[in-house]
């Protein structure tokens, strides 16, 4: 009988214990979302992201309260940032923007490797904007002409807050993003991945490319107009020459 009970008690215990790690397992419910999209026209546009973290009725909105939202994006060869705009605009507090690696913005799209960018904002009242500017390389030219199709994936999403809540839903810390910490400990400055669900389709950025076809026609027509150009200089030169001596005369 003494056997019997000391097995029914282990039996309980070990359901209980069960039951608390299913529990703790992940007891964060994220409901995030993310609207992407790219304004302006031309080879100079802007990417905005409208992040919204659960709806006022969520019990788990306390998990985001003076939280700083953390995006990785990762930019196509034929997409880069300025890396002395970001700076300019850090300076100016109109955005806090990092590119990850060196950018050379001089090369052309085939040259050129993809890139990567953080950005970090704020979350107010449950949301965050974020915005980064961005341009077009040039690509190569070919036949015929047509345009080159850049694909933006979607950023992968990190928070850090200032306490250590995010610790109880078992999210590991990314030490790629420790850098943005501004000289604090990994303990106090700790970025985490937060799942979220992509509202908007993947962005589509279709750069005009040259016409190879036209070489031939734009060297010329080039040539034609650098010659002109450069003999009517040359008469303006030698006419304001000619004017000043006969004045001295």
């Amino acid at each position: 009988m003494y056997v019997n009970n000391r097995i029914v008690v282990l039996k309980i215990g070990l359901l209980f214990l069960s039951f608390i790690s299913d529990i703790t397992a992940n007891p964060c419910e994220f409901n995030v979302k993310v609207e992407q999209g790219i304004h302006n026209e031309g080879f100079h546009r802007n990417i905005t992201y409208r992040i919204l973290f659960n709806n006022e009725e969520d019990e788990e909105r306390w998990l985001y309260r003076d939280c700083i939202v953390g995006l990785e994006q990762t930019l196509p060869p034929g997409v880069y940032t300025n890396p002395d705009e970001l700076g300019d605009f850090r300076r100016t507090n109109r955005l806090n923007a990092i590119p990850k690696n060196p950018i050379n913005i001089e090369l052309p799209a085939e040259q050129s490797d993809p890139s990567t960018v953080y950005v970090m904002d704020n979350i107010r009242h449950n949301e965050a904007y974020l915005w980064l500017p961005v341009h077009a390389r040039y690509h190569q030219a070919v036949s015929g002409g047509s345009t080159a199709r850049n694909e933006i994936e979607a950023p992968k999403l990190y928070l850090r807050c200032p306490d250590q809540r995010l610790e109880l839903c078992n999210k590991a810390v990314v030490p790629s993003m420790s850098p943005l910490c501004n000289g604090s400990s990994k303990e106090k400055c700790s970025w985490k991945v937060i799942p979220y669900t992509m509202m908007t389709d993947t962005l589509i950025w279709d750069v005009p490319v040259g016409n190879t076809d036209h070489y031939y026609i734009v060297a010329v027509g080039t040539s034609v107009v650098i010659v002109v150009g450069s003999m009517y200089l040359l008469k303006t030169i030698h006419e304001y020459k000619v004017g000043l001596r006969k004045k001295t005369l």
